[in-house]
């Protein structure tokens, strides 16, 4: 997960714009490289004393008017680092959660999300249902049955956090949008979670085959 410091800001107090407002721009820079940054457009209204700058008799009030990359390019960014473990429409459903939950739609991006995490299981049943001699009636279960079907295929935080299910479950149906906004960082990043450990998983397969074909394709010089 990406770490952002900050870089620079940007306040001129004698440059006054309409209705009493000033402009200040705030950027943030990763840790990893200078060259991802994200900038913050706020406007800054000061109410009270007018002539001092005084924290008992001066008031701000700061509003946000602009950022860039946009939260939507954001979730972009974040589902397409998960391509290689999702499919394209579960990464088309899990940028629509994280864009959803951006613009103030909690029980939307909850539906999301929970369509993520069924075809997870869903996908993960595929693969092993010939070798495990399972049936589809096997799948017609609870999710959380299906989840102790699957918990030797599963990844252990899954595993361990079943009850993620449940709570987007009652985000969709129970939940208001404001509840479910609250919640969504925790739910988005246990997705994360389980998709990151997925894709170490897969990664890490992929190197082993790579390098069992180098093995069994050496020959020694001279021979």
């Amino acid at each position: 997960m990406a770490k952002f410091v900050l870089a620079e800001t940007s306040y001129s107090p004698e440059v006054r714009l309409a209705g009493g407002l000033f402009n200040w721009t705030i950027i943030l820079t990763c840790v990893r490289s200078q060259y991802h940054t994200i900038f913050f457009n706020l406007n800054l209204k000061r109410l009270g004393d007018e002539g001092v700058w005084n924290a008992e008799t001066v008031r701000l009030v700061i509003t946000k008017v602009g950022q860039w990359p946009s939260l939507a390019d954001i979730a972009i960014d974040e589902s397409k680092t998960y391509s290689g473990v999702l499919s394209r429409e579960d990464s088309r459903e899990l940028h629509k959660a994280i864009g959803l939950a951006a613009h103030g739609v909690g029980i939307g991006s909850y539906v999301y999300l929970r369509r993520v995490f069924e075809h997870l299981i869903r996908k993960r049943f595929d693969e092993f249902k010939a070798a495990e001699g399972w049936s589809e009636e096997d799948f017609k279960k609870r999710m959380e049955d299906k989840i102790d079907l699957l918990k030797d295929h599963l990844p252990d935080f899954l595993v361990d956090n079943r009850k993620i299910y449940s709570i987007l479950s009652t985000g969709v149906h129970e939940l208001d949008e404001q509840s479910c906004l609250a919640f969504f960082p925790v739910l988005k990043r246990t997705i994360i979670l389980i998709l990151e450990e997925d894709k170490q998983k897969a990664e890490e397969l992929e190197e082993r085959r790579a390098l069992a074909a180098a093995i069994a394709a050496y020959k020694p010089p001279g021979t």
